[in-house]
């Protein structure tokens, strides 16, 4: 109660300043927090490592970084200030009707908007149930106090905030009813079975927006926000009507691909603005990994004569994961990301995708060298099976994956 009320407190003070003000100290404190915040610093350049590779430089993904950092600060700010702008949303936001969409709205047919983590993705829900009426998918916040006042600012023009738990059922019925239903469908879903590949690498995808299409023959519009100045220009892109014609599973996945493509394509225009410190590429969900090595890009480094055995017990542990081996010159590794060595210097490379490592060379600078770059964890591992699957897998389930 305490900490919710210095929350408030704080956020009334910040509701009094204008825009332009918000936007100048969330740049100021979205730099602070790319240098103090070291876990989501480590997480941001990773994502933006995994997305660019050597498209960009290291250089330009920091600054890239940096912006997404600042960007989302400004979003934060901003949430303060919302309430204020009741009524007078077209002060900030300009809504670039798509004429499509708005027949459909206005005919009361089911809409499901598909939206991102873009610039202020509170926005769009805002301007679209300032007109119509609409539910959205939102988790709730443990402080009730707290998600209570954040409701209140969501569903101050009339829209109602759901939870994931009733998600399908009160969407089947918000469709139905003529409503619209909007989904927040950038985030990692690894116990997913669809997957798109974003900026070019497999991204686990929840597919509940097109199978609420394809059930309730509603179209999905993907909704995309991008701040300019001071000022939001969101837009719709045409309707993505689902098929009724051909299976079901077919269908999910094409109206998916479609929408994740409009997507992917608003947030290359303006990266800087998407959040890049979630683990948007998670590829283990909740399974036989212990919580604290369950990684989806992960660095295997091989000794001078290393145990290739070990290569299928890795893949057992890690189904999913992309794995990279560095490994002696002439050895190979199947189907696996490999990049040869003659000495230990050439391991020192500046990769930051990788989030885990595990050191089969047994070298300590190497070790020290990847926890400056993206890596969460480095481990010095013997070659022996037993050992590994011990380390990596929970205690319960060892007897699954030692079979």
């Amino acid at each position: 109660m305490l900490s919710y009320f210095f929350f408030r407190c704080f956020g009334f003070l910040v509701s009094l300043l204008p825009y332009s003000a918000l936007h100048a100290l969330g740049r100021f404190a979205g730099r602070c927090a790319f240098y103090l915040h070291r876990p989501f610093r480590k997480k941001a350049l990773c994502n933006l490592a995994i997305a660019y590779g050597e498209t960009k430089t290291e250089e330009e993904r920091k600054k890239l970084a940096i912006a997404s950092f600042q960007s989302l600060m400004i979003t934060l700010l901003e949430f303060f200030r919302l309430k204020r702008s009741k009524g007078k949303l077209s002060e900030i936001v300009s809504l670039q009707e798509n004429s499509q969409v708005i027949e459909l709205l206005t005919k009361k047919q089911g809409v499901i908007f598909l939206t991102g983590h873009q610039a202020n993705w509170e926005i769009p829900f805002l301007a679209v149930t300032d007109r119509f009426p609409g539910i959205a998918i939102g988790r709730p916040i443990k402080n009730k106090w707290l998600y209570n006042w954040v409701l209140s600012v969501r569903e101050m023009n009339g829209g109602k905030i759901v939870m994931p738990k009733s998600a399908i059922r009160q969407g089947m019925r918000a469709l139905k009813d003529g409503k619209f239903l909007g989904i927040v469908g950038d985030q990692a879903f690894p116990s997913s079975p669809y997957s798109y590949p974003l900026f070019g690498t497999r991204a686990w995808t929840a597919s509940t927006p097109a199978l609420l299409a394809y059930r309730t023959n509603s179209p999905i519009v993907v909704g995309t926000t991008k701040r300019t100045g001071h000022y939001y220009q969101v837009a719709a892109c045409d309707p993505i009507w689902p098929n009724l014609n051909v299976p079901m599973k077919e269908d999910v996945e094409r109206m998916m691909n479609q929408a994740m493509g409009h997507l992917e394509a608003s947030i290359q225009e303006t990266p800087e603005q998407w959040m890049w410190v979630h683990d948007r590429w998670k590829q283990q969900g909740v399974d036989h990994v212990k919580r604290i090595y369950r990684f989806g890009f992960i660095l295997v480094v091989l000794p001078p004569k290393p145990d290739l055995s070990l290569i299928a017990t890795l893949r057992k542990i890690y189904p999913r994961s992309f794995l990279t081996f560095y490994a002696p010159i002439g050895c190979k590794i199947p189907g696996e990301e490999v990049k040869t060595y003659t000495n230990e210097s050439d391991l020192f490379q500046r990769d930051w995708r990788f989030q885990l490592v595990l050191d089969f060379y047994d070298s300590p600078k190497l070790r020290k060298h990847f926890r400056k770059l993206g890596a969460f964890k480095t481990l010095a591992l013997p070659q022996n099976k037993e050992n590994l699957i011990q380390t990596l897998v929970k205690p319960e389930c060892l007897t699954t994956v030692s079979s």
